[in-house]
């Protein structure tokens, strides 16, 4: 609670550093999540391995110990991958046994070794020290896979990130993989982390489709690195794309996205988590005691829009309800040069959720986020109704200019921006606010925005406000309950 820049609902490691997230499993009720972790970074060490942390709400986490350790044989550190629940024990080590693939360095560079757990995802044993697969393609981008269960057609389906191209690969046994078919694109640097799974449109079990998730780089198309994603049909060894390239994210951090599902979300959704940093300048933010952290946890649903089927990211239920609430507004229109209406909230940690009327608002409105009453820090959301463009600028909000090539580059402090336009007349936002990240969520996770911030524990205020006016049709504030850790 004591250091200026840790989120207090954004699962963070203890100490040191943290960067991609591997995708999380549910068992039993309980959701697993994995993630890098190098215990040695402040000591200037190298070496990531696989940290763990549980969770029952997706809310609030228990950190367990690490459960694949570093540098422990010839292999080398654990670098990403992917766990699968074996229900059928075709690898051998037991009905239900826990198998993650991972990418390490030895004996050749980004090569696949299998670890196995048989209780539960908490210890895993390394299966020899010679990988399972070998890097065939000569590159040294060769990593990231990614498994999933093709029922038609009884097999493990692998992904692999293979510089500008996604490799297919099939096996019987986990163990043994076939190259199937690959899928190509020149146009997002150099891919990772890919992933695939299949969703009901609209919550419609008879009409599906095929997502294909790629970490790449937006520089083609005015973003920074974050996750696109196509929408198709797979067949069990090729996929098919059936759309042109969309993004799941606004923001620059919002990187190594990875999703997974529950029985109970029977196709609808599924579960989102990514890691909220950007190797532009990932290991030059504020150091405290520790680097990184996760984003809150998102659901992916896939809707009909006027723009046709979009993959919409919201957040998870759970959260709102572990905020109290602080503050409510009924509806109302707020001129320029009006009182602020939230001047009595002081607040680092904090979630709003407003209405917007479109029709009756004229001109800009907009928030300041993280508000310094006496340094000027703040962090503006801003909507420009006059080109329907919602823009977030973090050039004042707080320490911006790490060092002094990113200084030169203007990657943190640039604006980020998107397209948005009223649904039935309104525009809904929710805006969560935790120490050092702002994620914005804009007409049911239409468009989403994910940043870090850096300001001064003092900057912990709100306003609103606008150059002409704006109608709220309400606005909650919701804040952290701080007699409750959720994080632990």
């Amino acid at each position: 609670m004591t250091e200026h820049f840790r989120p207090q609902y954004h699962l963070t490691p203890l100490t040191e550093w943290m960067n991609d997230v591997q995708r999380p499993i549910y068992i039993d009720g309980v959701h697993h999540l994995y993630y890098l972790y190098n215990k040695d970074y402040s000591l200037e060490g190298n070496g990531t391995e696989w940290a763990h942390a549980v969770s029952t709400d997706l809310v609030h986490w228990e950190r367990k110990p690490v459960a694949i350790e570093k540098y422990k044989d010839s292999a080398g550190d654990p670098w990403a991958g992917s766990c699968v629940i074996d229900v059928n024990n075709t690898a051998g080590f037991g009905y239900n046994a826990i198998i993650a693939i991972v990418t390490m360095p030895n004996p050749t560079y980004q090569c696949n070794h299998l670890w196995y757990s048989t209780d539960g995802g908490n210890t895993f044993t390394h299966y020899g020290t010679e990988p399972i697969m070998h890097n065939p393609t000569g590159y040294t981008d060769f990593r990231d896979p990614k498994i999933i269960w093709h029922e038609p057609t009884k097999k493990w389906i692998m992904l692999m990130a293979e510089r500008d191209k996604v490799g297919f690969y099939t096996s019987y046994n986990l163990k043994e993989w076939t190259y199937v078919s690959t899928f190509v694109r020149d146009d997002i640097g150099i891919i990772e982390c890919p992933d695939l799974f299949e969703l009901n449109i609209d919550g419609n079990p008879a009409n599906k489709k095929w997502v294909l998730l790629l970490g790449g780089n937006g520089f083609n198309y005015g973003r920074t690195t974050c996750t696109c994603y196509f929408l198709g049909n797979f067949d069990g060894t090729k996929f098919y794309a059936e759309t042109e390239i969309e993004w799941l994210e606004n923001g620059a951090d919002s990187y190594a996205g990875v999703s997974w599902d529950a029985p109970y979300t029977n196709g609808n959704y599924r579960y989102f988590v990514s890691w909220m940093g950007n190797w532009n300048y990932a290991s030059e933010v504020p150091w405290e005691t520790f680097i990184g952290n996760a984003s809150i946890v998102r659901e992916l649903h896939l809707r009909s829009t006027s723009e046709g089927i979009k993959l919409v990211q919201i957040p998870v239920g759970n959260l709102k309800e572990s905020l109290r609430e602080i503050a409510f507004f009924g509806e109302q229109v707020i001129y320029t040069g009006q009182e602020n209406l939230l001047k009595n909230i002081h607040a680092t940690s904090f979630a709003v959720e407003t209405m917007i009327i479109y029709d009756s608002t004229r001109s800009k409105f907009g928030f300041s986020l993280r508000d310094g009453y006496v340094n000027g820090e703040h962090t503006v959301l801003m909507y420009v109704k006059s080109n329907n463009e919602l823009v977030i600028d973090r050039s004042k909000s707080g320490i911006v200019h790490m060092n002094e090539y990113l200084a030169n580059m203007n990657e943190f402090a640039r604006q980020y921006k998107a397209t948005v336009k009223p649904r039935d007349g309104r525009i809904k936002l929710e805006i969560f606010v935790d120490r050092s990240t702002v994620e914005v969520f804009v007409n049911e996770g239409e468009s989403v925005f994910s940043l870090s911030i850096f300001p001064d524990i003092s900057s912990d205020g709100l306003r609103l406000w606008t150059d002409d006016c704006v109608h709220i049709e309400y606005l909650k504030v919701r804040a952290v309950n701080e007699a409750e850790a959720m994080i632990y």
